[in-house]
């Protein structure tokens, strides 16, 4: 990639994954070029034109909104670095709006009902371990893909008190009644031929799975009809998220701690809170 920008944000601690999607988005960009153009432009050459094109080109291939936005944040991280190196006399992406959200992304339960459902959910005598493990890691904002963690990434201090689940970009610490029911579960789930912590059984496989998202769902869609009678828009994992990232933000959380807890990177972080207000924003109005 031109002049070191791969190895500046590495050398910026970026995760692999993400060095490898901004990798990504910066060959189909500048495949886009060569596609578009006879002779291969030079950074110094490029736009605003030219990366509207590209995004226009994307929006034409269906992507959603937040991800071309993603694109385009990952691209003024690009042109930035190359006006900072005086490589570019002007930043062709920096007056660039972001898409706006047309998906609006409304918080259909606000995340202090969350916990308020969390408290009741945990004093259920009538859920199983399992469910209420669920819900207590649902609530701290876990993607479906968080919740395939081992045994070998949870630490359990009995004289503490606590449970650490170590997950790939962040860690998860319970105290208190959220840890001594995660440890009710964890203490009483069977060993069952892998060394994940929450697994999906099927009749077609011998062996079971990584919990798998319809199982999540299954136990959210029960503490939602338990708790949330008759609401239009049951509980889901991305909706436990979004709820949290606006309670951060309207707690004056810093985007590096909301990135922090989200286990995302800080420019994502600000773009989906930005989405976020929009949203709430425009529900607000109507």
């Amino acid at each position: 990639m031109p002049y070191g920008f791969i190895q500046h944000i590495e050398a910026r601690g970026y995760r692999i994954e993400t060095v490898k999607s901004y990798q990504k988005v910066l060959n189909q960009f500048f495949s886009f070029l060569q596609s578009t153009y006879a002779n291969n432009k030079e950074p110094f050459q490029i736009s605003p034109s030219d990366i509207k094109a590209y995004l226009e080109l994307q929006h034409q291939k269906k992507k959603s909104i937040s991800t071309i936005n993603k694109e385009l944040a990952i691209l003024k991280t690009f042109f930035n670095y190359l006006w900072e190196i005086e490589k570019v006399p002007i930043d062709p992406a920096v007056k660039l709006k972001r898409y706006k959200v047309k998906d609006n992304q409304n918080i259909d339960t606000p995340y202090d009902q969350i916990l308020d459902i969390l408290d009741k959910t945990l004093k259920n005598t009538h859920y199983s371990s399992l469910r209420k493990a669920i819900f207590v890691l649902a609530a701290k904002g876990l993607k479906t893909a968080d919740f395939r963690f081992t045994k070998e990434d949870v630490v359990v201090s009995k004289s503490a008190g606590t449970v650490e689940i170590h997950l790939r970009n962040r860690v998860i610490m319970l105290e208190g009644r959220e840890a001594a029911c995660f440890r009710e579960y964890y203490d009483e789930s069977p060993i069952n031929g892998n060394d994940y912590v929450f697994i999906t059984k099927s009749h077609r496989v011998e062996l079971p799975s990584p919990i798998q998202v319809m199982t999540i769902l299954h136990h959210l869609r029960a503490i939602s009809k338990d708790f949330l009678p008759g609401a239009n828009h049951p509980l889901t994992l991305i909706s436990i998220r979004r709820a949290l990232a606006y309670y951060l933000y309207t707690k004056r959380y810093s985007i590096q701690m909301i990135a922090k807890e989200l286990g995302i990177e800080e420019n994502s972080a600000s773009n989906y809170l930005k989405d976020l207000s929009e949203g709430m924003m425009l529900k607000k109005s109507l």
